[in-house]
């Protein structure tokens, strides 16, 4: 996981961009030929992830991020990009799930939100204080085979390690409100991750997530968790092109690089 977490910390530079300048709104799409920041972890095998097209009619876009795990397994879809954000500066989030309807998971189950935390980001404490999460079936009906919205500023949230579990523990999580009146110093670890989450265990789930936005004092940044639509007849090949895009189009952000590719 910290070989994973490198190849994503090398790559913040570029996506800090698009949550930079009061008042900015950006879009930022993320693929398997630019990930743009974020990467998938196998927390504790068995887990899949990985970019696909669909299911049925996703929020934003053709594509999604999929995510698997069997009775042990937990996948994280992570980046660092937010890495020594305070709680008080998030101004907005929003996120949408869909569980498949043939997993064998529980039908309450959706892919959650969570923060590698630090209570007080203005002390010399920067260990391990583990993650501040939200789920949706706390406060809302989660649906099987159908893509669901989620405002998690208006949900609950419960922490997994000290000092936030004493305050919001997962037996009586915290509204945001109550979060930010106990840790007002609080935010996401420095050098810590945000991330998606699938795994508890949830033993056989299959899910989605796409159209995260997260807002700050900076700007509002949404990412849409894509696939690039692969070509069938006509297929581009560009020398400066990338055999994970689709080859719809003639352009280097879409043409594969190789005929075999191609074919």
């Amino acid at each position: 996981m910290k070989r994973l977490f490198v190849v994503i910390a090398a790559v913040v530079v570029v996506l800090m961009s698009a949550h930079s300048g009061a008042g900015a709104v950006t879009t930022v799409t993320v693929t398997p030929a630019n990930m743009n920041g974020w990467g998938f972890v196998q927390e504790v095998a068995n887990g899949t992830g990985a970019l696909v097209v669909g299911p049925a009619v996703p929020p934003l876009g053709p594509g999604s991020a999929h995510m698997t795990v069997d009775a042990t397994g937990r996948e994280l879809l992570a980046t660092l990009a937010y890495a020594g954000t305070r709680f008080a500066d998030i101004t907005s989030l929003s996120y949408s799930t869909y569980q498949d309807p043939a997993s064998s998971a529980a039908s309450n189950l959706a892919i959650s939100l969570q923060f590698d935390a630090d209570y007080d980001l203005t002390d010399s404490n920067t260990a391990w204080q583990g993650r501040l999460v939200f789920e949706p079936y706390y406060t809302n009906t989660v649906v099987k085979g159908a893509w669901q919205t989620w405002n998690p500023l208006a949900g609950v949230w419960w922490a997994s390690g000290a000092p936030g579990s004493t305050f919001c523990p997962i037996s009586t999580p915290c509204t945001w409100a109550q979060v930010l009146s106990h840790f007002p110093n609080g935010g996401i670890r420095v050098g810590g991750a945000l991330q998606f989450k699938a795994g508890g265990p949830w033993p056989g789930f299959d899910g989605n997530v796409d159209a995260f936005t997260i807002g700050t004092i900076s700007g509002t940044t949404t990412y849409d968790f894509n696939a690039p639509v692969q070509c069938t007849t006509d297929c581009y090949v560009r020398p400066d092109g990338n055999d994970l895009n689709g080859g719809t189009a003639d352009t280097p952000a879409d043409a594969k690089q190789t005929i075999q590719a191609a074919v």
